[in-house]
């Protein structure tokens, strides 16, 4: 604790002296940053001298598309001198671009409970393209960080990578059901129908496509109605998908080529299509909500998977692990509908690179935020004013935010000098507050430890059966009854928790911004300064606990 409270005044010292930002990434597989002058060539002939022309096409064919997806939030993330974003802010930022894009949670790219800056995002190709693909990356991640173009070709060069996915799990197909290299593109309608069906089953039930065996398929296609019971609706979802591709290919409906233009529409749409599921889930567990907390009690959540749903099976110890679990009130615990939504129980189809889960909701409500606000933070008032008039599925607007939710939002910002970052864990939090339903609760990083689609997938522990079920919901309490007043002890209407302990997403810049003034400069400058005095005084505490009695303490900046 004592050495990251010193690093935290190098670098905070560093800031105010105006000195360039020289060590953002070099924390990061013990990289230096080059001089400028060693940025080189543009990024596309990097790739190209790497990892060939084939895969610089691709990914420039796709990287428009993605500058368009990033641009708002791009504008409203802070960054560096270079108009860039630091390593953290780079996987941050694709993180939120792949989920709502795709609903992919790519590996190496989420925060697993972690903060963002942890791990560089580069070391993604180090695992799938080598370590002379990352070194593209890291290098200029070491040099500035990324601009909004290097961003987008560092996500374009990802999806370039799944569309070969693609390829081989096509081949995979072909040879699980005994066609050979020949009937690829000499195969009928009902043999192209069941390899599409097939490569379907390897991706929503995550087998390995390089090392599946026609028998184990085999055996799967007996089980799918029980394994997964929407694959009928899948099924025909995939048919209406292949009708709109071929329709403009019918000379051609069973070819490879058209066969594979079919599933990469498949995966660019399949992430939205099975978010009607998640809605679903959403829909029956407000069902069961308790007052308009946004949670469920445990003892009802369980009580739902006795009445016949397939759902909600998940063991105390995994809703604890994974965030879900609000043991604010230890007498009422109770699950929080939109963590559970997000969480990992709700993947489903799966490859090397990633999982197909849950599409945030909050998502559709931050990118108005950052398109009209164009930056990394805002005054109270005019987050106020425009979450005021910001509906979502559950919450109508326009509406008055009650004065205790303004009065938090006004603290925040007194925390940071008088504005609110929009890329923090206390706005993230505040913004739980305003849409329980939409918005999950950020836990602070490190206090959560969640597992990957794949590795629930080893281990069914997390999951109770009827008995554990039961033992559960008859080990809670029944509440007490009514007395005459009417009342009793469960609450109709829960407070929400909230922890006062801030961590940025993403560091705030420590220059000047073009088109802010000399005054918004000076303010950063005195919150910097008053973060170092916070940071002095922990030094000499030598340890760090809770902040006492709701005082707003930044234990983590991410700025290792």
């Amino acid at each position: 604790h004592v050495r990251a409270a010193a690093t935290g005044v190098v670098v905070a010292a560093v800031a105010i002296g105006g000195l360039p930002e020289l060590a953002l990434a070099n924390a990061f597989r013990g990289y230096q940053a080059p001089a400028a002058a060693q940025r080189g060539s543009d990024l596309l002939d990097e790739l190209e001298r790497v990892m060939g022309s084939d895969r610089r096409a691709s990914a420039e064919n796709r990287a428009a598309q993605f500058e368009d997806a990033m641009r708002p939030i791009f504008r409203s993330l802070p960054k560096t001198h270079g108009n860039r974003l630091t390593p953290g802010g780079v996987r941050y930022l694709l993180h939120r671009v792949f989920g709502e894009r795709h609903g992919w949670f790519v590996e190496g790219l989420t925060s697993r409970g972690e903060s963002w800056n942890s791990t560089s995002p580069a070391a993604f190709f180090a695992e799938h393209a080598g370590d002379e693909a990352e070194g593209v990356f890291e290098r200029r991640l070491g040099d500035g960080g990324l601009s909004l173009h290097e961003a987008a070709v560092f996500a374009a060069t990802l999806e370039s990578m799944v569309h070969e996915e693609t390829l081989e799990r096509l081949h995979a197909s072909f040879r699980v059901l005994d066609l050979d290299a020949a009937k690829e593109d000499a195969a009928s309608e009902r043999e192209t129908e069941r390899v599409i069906d097939t490569y379907m089953l390897m991706l929503v039930l995550g087998l390995n496509h390089s090392t599946v065996s026609p028998a184990l398929v085999r055996r799967t296609w007996t089980q799918i109605d029980q394994i997964y019971p929407n694959w009928p609706e899948t099924q025909r979802w995939v048919r209406q998908v292949r009708k709109e591709v071929v329709t403009a290919n019918p000379e051609s409906r069973t070819s490879f080529a058209t066969t594979t233009q079919v599933l990469e529409e498949v995966a660019d749409r399949y992430g939205r299509w099975q978010d009607s599921e998640c809605i679903a889930i959403k829909e029956d567990l407000m069902r069961h909500e308790h007052g308009s907390s946004g949670r469920v009690l445990l003892k009802d959540f369980y009580g739902a998977a006795l009445n016949g749903s397939f759902q909600y099976t998940e063991s105390k110890e995994y809703l604890r692990q994974h965030g879900i679990l609000d043991e604010s009130n230890p007498a009422q615990p109770s699950v929080v509908i939109s963590n559970y939504i997000n969480g990992p129980s709700n993947c489903l189809a799966s490859s090397k690179f990633y999982s197909v889960c849950c599409i945030s909701e909050c998502e559709a409500l931050m990118k108005p935020l950052e398109t009209h606000i164009g930056e990394p933070d805002a005054l109270p008032g005019t987050i106020v004013s425009l979450v005021e008039r910001l509906p979502s599925a559950t919450v109508e607007a326009p509406r008055t935010l009650p004065a205790s939710l303004v009065q938090r939002l006004e603290e925040i910002a007194a925390h940071h000098g008088g504005r609110v970052p929009l890329h923090g864990r206390l706005f993230a939090q505040w913004m739980h507050h305003a849409y329980p339903r939409e918005c999950t609760f950020p836990h602070v990083s490190g206090t959560t430890q969640p597992a990957s689609r794949k590795e629930l997938s080893a281990s069914h522990r997390h999951v109770l059966d009827t008995a554990d079920l039961m033992a559960e919901v008859d080990g809670f309490k029944a509440p007490a009854q009514a007395d005459a007043s009417g009342s009793s002890s469960v609450e109709e209407h829960p407070e929400l928790p909230w922890i006062a302990q801030e961590e940025l997403f993403v560091p705030l810049a420590t220059q000047a911004i073009p088109g802010r003034s000399r005054e918004g400069l000076l303010r950063r400058w005195a919150a910097i300064a008053a973060a170092v005095s916070m940071t002095i005084a922990t030094l000499r505490a030598a340890t760090i606990g809770r902040a006492p009695g709701g005082v707003f303490k930044t234990e983590k900046c991410m700025v290792e």
